[in-house]
């Protein structure tokens, strides 16, 4: 349990940072009139903000990913679970009526 407050705590930490660092970049990028790709000093701003925010996506994810073995298998095999979740399902419902019918014999 402690480990997940430090995780949960350590994220938000990490987002408020990379959202501060990106929001400042992209004031200094709007106030310099700078641009990128041929973009307006304004559009480049927002450019910032948008890396900024994915930055954020990304750093969580790779978080939860590296310390959680579960939320990996879970989410890069989940279709595979739940075939396997159906098939044992069936074995079960096809084990129970042969004993059932065991039973009855």
């Amino acid at each position: 349990m402690t480990t997940a407050f430090i995780l949960i705590t350590a994220i938000l930490i990490l987002g408020g940072v990379i959202a501060t660092v990106g929001d400042r970049i992209g004031t200094r990028v709007g106030k310099k009139r700078l641009s990128l790709f041929n973009l307006r000093p304004k559009k480049t701003a927002v450019l910032v903000t948008i890396l900024t925010g994915i930055g954020i996506s990304a750093s969580t994810l790779a978080s939860l990913f590296l310390v959680d073995e579960g939320l990996r298998k879970g989410v890069f095999e989940l279709e595979d679970i739940q075939r396997d979740l159906r098939l044992k399902r069936e074995q079960l419902e096809g084990t129970t009526s042969n004993l059932e019918i065991t039973k009855m014999s």
